[in-house]
Parts: structure tokens; C-alpha cells; sequence
């Protein structure tokens, strides 16, 4: 490197520079591991892989250079000066070493996301890291039965942080001098890579994305800044544990039940036979519609003053003498999974993370609760369940889960072969299960059949009319296409909305996460010809959180549970609901209803049902938030330390 003796900060720079590069190549390499091997039980690791591979490198860039920034200035700063001694080689051992740890953690991370779903960092240990799991013989077992290759990680593990340590030795050491760039072209190659942010973040689109292909230290910083505040018991951990079965009795209409595990509140065990309705002679179908951002404001059976109304099969299908309509249905706002577990699962989202995080949390959930009495269950997403990392979860909860890629987002293609496919479930003489999961009805609200529009297109408020207009025609060709099979008469078809949309009603940008009506308002319609289901309009307060419990108890299933929501087949009115969620909180009891703006930060009561008048009583409205608090503070601690369900 120049005279070994007085090398100068511009030769050092690029030997530095050259340790980024190859740290760089060397997450590459681990990123195409990643994505070229198979998922460890088969099948691909993402199964729309372009969507995220290319961005993974970007991001990969991104962190070698933010590792290695401080040593690009250090050089910088003596870019023309001598070098005495041999003691500038210590930084470039040390970025060499922090270049190869990061790949050795990477890899590590790699497999994580591999085999849970879930990244390398504060939250996954606290979940995983046990002494001896590492010795552990299912862990080994795991190893040698991976798909991509008995023990390819640890082989992965060896060789490529191993290779670039051996590489970057030879670097350090080497002699040969080299072409070092002039001063502006160093700061060039120093800084512009840290452009990154900007332009990954633009090209992200979403924060599920992002979460899944940045690198290793922005996954670390990601954690810590969404904090830890459910890791410590609460102190008034027996109060709000008798305050959630307190308000869950009061509403349930059935009281015989008891809650029997002091660390894990919501699970409640029948308490007697009574209040129990037998199971139907014949097993009943059930074909769920989780409808993409639904909202009530156009359904014309819920909002008069959708006119004309975007949902007219759901209205005629609502009204019909075999159908069940719940008018106060609430969902728990964006994204789509915290619908997707609230109806499956019946558990609240996490205040400040995603659900999809706690991969290590024992839930029990409708499709493989029936999967375990002999019912088939299937799943249709029209959507990417990577993009959420919901795909861990439906693969313990489904027999079978299609995506349909190829249909671009059209809800009618997925819809079409979605009833061939339940054509086939329901010849097959087994009773199923079967989920269809709807997409084109989602920001920015393309139309894909522009003749079905019946609105504008100039606002999102326009737009998603016209996309819930082509979400319902697509829904009605679907009940068509299977309401003559044999089966049909002992199905019965759930449809929901998986959650509104905040399309600039209350003053904020369209798009932007909140809990006012608008945004957590969802039809919820059971439609079938069975023995106990009550039809017609109910007003009783709901929200997606009663599907399963209600679904079970039609099918005659009492069993012990850890479920929030009640069977609406036996629930009073009145009590209170809601979540805080993020930024905002919702909270409501009878009439009034509270909501944390998430712009302002101030807590707004309102008397009306969609929330246009404000009351303007901030201390009665904080009361009512108080208690989502109350609520969600418990609810989180379960979620994070897998008290929810005893599995």
C-alpha cells in the first residue's frame, strides 16, 4: 500500500472503501441463499420474490455503508497526510471485523426469517433466546430436515463470513499500492450510498416491506424504537385482568362460564352445561369473505346516504329472509392482518407492533380449531401474505393456501377460481372451511372495470366507490356460481370487511391510520338457512372480534378458549369496545364515542354516530380512552409473553 511505512489517508480510504464493497458482496451472496434456496418446509421462501429481492440489496448497501461511514471520515480527515507506523491499520481491522460480524449476524437473521418469520433482534431474544436451545435436539432435527439443504445455514454460517475475514486479512496486509481517487470523488463514494434512505424508503411503499428487507442494523433499530413498554408485568396486573372477565361477563347473555388461569385471563372454560346449544344432526359449511376495506359508509343497507349504493348484491343479500345484518360492526383499523386475527383469532392488535411479530404467541383460531374436528380448511388470497408476514400464521391455520399473482390484483379472477375451488372442497363429502380474501378494493383505488364505476375519480372518497362497487359485483357472480350445489343449503357465508378507510373525513390526509368511524366501521353479514341464526338487522354493539366465537356456537362447539369477542347469538347490548392503536385510540359505550386524533393528540367525544359533532368534552372523552388504555396495556403484555392460549 505505498510505502508501508507512511501510507497516506487516501490509500488507506481505498483499501477501507474495497472492505465495504466486499462486505457488501458478501451480503449479497447471503441474500441470494436466501431467496434461491426453498422455505425449511418446502416451497419457496417468498413466493413473489421480484417484489422484494432487488430491494433487499439496496438495503444491504445501505447498512455496510452506515457501518462503515466513521471509517470513510476517519480517512477522509487525513486524506492527503502521512501515515506513521503501523497503527493506522487498527481501524481497518476493526471495520474488517464489524464487516464480518455483520455477516455472520446476518446469516443468522436469515434463518430466523426462514424458519419464523421474524428478525434478529431485542424482541426475538427475549421470545427465543433460552440457554441450550442451540443444544437442543429439535433444533438439530429442524437443521437436518431443512428443505434449503441439511445444515446449509451453519454451512452459509461458516463459509461466507469466514471467506471475507480470510479476504480482508489479505487486504489489510497487502502492499500493493493502488489508484486512489481524487478527494471529491472519495466523499463521493463516502456518502452517496447513504442517499438510500430516501430512495428505499419511496420504493418500500410500505412499512410490512421495509420490515422485511432491511438489513440487520436497521431491523436492531426498528425494535428499540418501538420500544419495550410490554415487556414488564403490569403492576395492576390482577385489576385488569378482572376488569377484561368483569366486562366480558356483563356482556355475555350466557353466564356459565369461568375463568380459571390467573396468568392467562382470557381463557374461559364452560362452567355447566347449561346456556349450550347441540351441535347441528349435519356439519355445516363455513365460507368466509374477508373483503378488503369494506367500509359502512357505502353500503346502502347501513348508510342511507350511500345513494347509490356500492354494495347492491350485499344490500339484497343482507335482506334476504336467510341473513343476519350487524349495523355497529367495528373493525381495528389498518392493516388488513389486524382484521385478518381479530375474525380468526379473536384477539386485539398490539398497540405500538404488528401481531404478525409475535410468531412465538400461541393463539387458537377458527380454521384450525375446525381443522382438528375434521373440517378441510382453505384459503384464496387475491393479496401477498408475505408482504405482512401473515404466511407463517395461515400455514399452522389452513390445509392449503393459494395466491393468485397472476390475477394483478382483480378481484374477479380470484373470485372465479375461488368457487372452483370450493366447488371441489364441498364435493369432496368432508365439511370445510373455506376463506376468500379480496384485494383490488385498496388505496389508491384503481378501477379495474372502469364500466362498473359510479362515482368520480378525482378523490379517494370517489374512488373507492367505485372499487367497492367491482368488489361486490365480483362477490355476486361468486354466490352464483355455488348457490345450486348440493352443499350449499348447510353453508353459511360470514362477510366482512377487514377495515375502513380514513378518506379525509375528519380533516386528516386520506390514507392516514386512525380509530374514527370511518376508519373502523365494517358491514358484517352471516347469511344461511340455519336453525339458530336470528335473521335481519341487529344493532347490538359487534365487531370482528365476535366471528369466531359466534361461528363455533353455530356449529355447537363450547369449548374452552381464549377468545375477547362473545358469540353474538347470546350477547346484551351495552358495554364498552375498543383499541388503541398506534397514534390514535377509540373507545366507545353506548351512545358516545371517544377517539385519540393522531394528528393533534386530543381526545374528541362524540354523540353521533359517524362522529361529526363534536361534543367537546375532552375529560369525559379521556375517561372513556382511559379504559382502551387499561384494556390494551394487558392485552399487549399477553401477546408478548404468550399467556394468551395454553396450546
Amino acid at each position: 500500500m505505498g510505502d508501508a511505512l507512511s501510507p497516506t489517508g487516501r490509500e488507506t480510504f481505498a483499501a477501507a472503501f474495497r472492505l465495504a464493497l466486499g462486505g457488501w458482496l458478501g451480503c449479497v451472496l447471503l441474500q441470494v441463499a436466501l431467496y434461491l434456496r426453498p422455505a425449511p418446509h418446502g416451497g419457496p421462501f417468498l413466493a413473489e420474490w421480484g417484489r422484494y429481492f432487488w430491494l433487499a440489496l439496496y438495503y444491504e448497501l445501505l447498512g455496510i455503508w452506515l457501518l462503515s461511514l466513521p471509517f470513510f471520515l476517519l480517512w477522509l480527515i487525513v486524506y492527503r497526510r502521512p501515515l506513521r507506523g503501523r497503527r493506522w491499520r487498527i481501524a481497518l481491522w476493526l471495520q474488517a471485523g464489524l464487516l464480518a460480524a455483520n455477516l455472520l449476524f446476518s446469516q443468522i437473521d436469515h434463518e430466523i426469517l426462514r424458519f419464523l418469520g421474524v428478525r434478529l433482534n431485542p424482541s426475538f431474544l427475549y421470545a427465543y433466546g433460552q440457554p441450550g436451545m442451540l443444544a437442543d435436539p429439535l433444533f438439530l432435527e429442524l437443521l437436518a430436515a431443512d428443505r434449503g439443504g441439511a445444515f446449509m445455514p451453519v454451512v452459509l454460517l461458516i463459509l461466507v463470513p469466514g471467506g471475507y475475514a480470510w479476504w480482508a486479512v489479505r487486504v489489510i496486509r497487502s502492499e500493493r499500492g493502488g489508484r486512489a481517487a481524487p478527494l471529491w470523488l472519495a466523499l463521493a463514494l463516502a456518502l452517496v450510498p447513504l442517499a438510500a434512505p430516501a430512495n428505499a424508503w419511496r420504493m418500500a411503499t410500505s412499512q410490512f416491506r421495509l420490515r422485511k428487507v432491511e438489513p440487520l442494523v436497521l431491523a436492531i433499530a426498528a425494535d428499540l424504537h418501538q420500544g419495550y413498554a410490554d415487556w414488564a408485568r403490569p403492576a395492576d396486573f390482577a385489576a385488569l385482568a378482572a376488569d377484561h372477565q368483569r366486562r366480558w361477563l356483563a356482556r355475555s347473555a350466557d353466564p356459565h362460564w369461568r375463568f380459571p388461569d390467573p396468568e392467562r385471563p382470557y381463557l374461559r372454560v364452560p362452567a355447566g352445561p347449561r346456556g349450550s346449544a347441540p351441535r347441528p344432526a349435519e356439519a355445516w359449511n363455513v365460507i368466509y369473505l374477508q373483503l378488503e376495506t369494506l367500509r359502512g359508509l357505502e353500503m346502502g343497507a347501513l348508510d342511507p346516504a350511500a345513494r347509490p349504493s356500492a354494495t347492491p348484491f350485499l344490500d339484497s343479500l343482507a335482506r334476504g329472509p336467510n341473513a343476519a345484518l350487524w349495523t355497529r360492526a367495528a373493525s381495528f383499523g389498518m392493516p388488513s392482518i389486524n382484521g385478518l386475527f381479530a375474525s380468526h383469532c379473536s384477539i386485539v392488535p398490539p398497540a405500538r407492533r404488528y401481531i404478525t411479530g409475535h410468531t412465538g404467541t400461541g393463539l387458537l383460531c377458527l380454521p384450525e380449531l375446525l381443522r382438528a374436528r375434521g373440517y378441510r380448511a382453505e384459503m384464496y388470497n387475491g393479496g401477498d401474505t408475505d408482504w405482512d408476514n401473515s404466511s407463517p400464521f395461515i400455514a399452522r391455520w389452513y390445509d392449503r393456501l393459494r395466491r393468485f399473482p397472476e390475477a394483478e390484483g382483480r378481484d374477479r379472477i380470484v373470485f372465479r377460481a375461488a368457487a372452483a375451488e370450493i366447488k371441489r372442497l364441498g364435493r369432496s363429502g368432508r365439511p370445510f372451511f373455506a376463506t376468500v380474501v379480496s384485494v383490488s378494493n385498496h388505496t389508491p383505488f384503481t378501477s379495474r372495470e372502469p364500466a362498473l364505476d359510479i362515482a368520480g375519480r378525482a378523490t379517494p372518497a370517489e374512488r373507492i366507490r367505485n372499487t367497492t362497487h367491482y368488489m361486490d359485483d365480483a362477490v355476486r357472480e361468486f354466490v352464483a356460481a355455488i348457490a345450486a350445489e348440493p352443499w350449499f343449503a348447510r353453508t353459511l357465508i360470514v362477510i366482512a370487511g377487514d377495515h375502513g378507510f380514513n378518506a379525509g373525513e375528519h380533516g386528516l390526509s386520506p390514507g392516514r391510520q386512525d380509530l374514527y368511524r370511518e376508519s373502523i366501521w365494517v358491514p358484517l353479514i352471516i347469511a344461511g338457512a340455519h336453525p339458530r341464526l336470528a335473521p335481519g338487522r341487529h344493532d347490538t354493539q359487534a365487531s370482528l372480534l365476535d366471528i369466531a366465537p359466534t361461528i363455533a356456537d353455530l356449529l355447537g362447539l363450547r369449548i374452552a378458549n381464549p377468545w375477547q369477542g362473545h358469540s353474538l347469538l347470546s350477547v346484551r347490548a351495552g358495554g364498552g369496545q375498543g383499541a388503541l392503536v398506534r397514534d390514535s385510540a377509540w373507545w366507545e359505550e353506548g351512545a358516545l364515542s371517544a377517539v385519540r386524533d393522531p394528528a393533534d393528540g386530543r381526545a374528541r367525544l362524540y354523540g353521533d354516530w359517524l362522529q361529526r359533532r363534536d361534543l367537546g368534552d375532552p375529560r369525559r372523552a379521556e375517561a372513556l380512552l382511559a379504559r382502551a388504555a387499561r384494556a390494551q396495556r394487558l392485552n399487549d403484555y399477553l401477546l408478548r409473553h404468550d399467556l394468551v392460549w395454553r396450546r
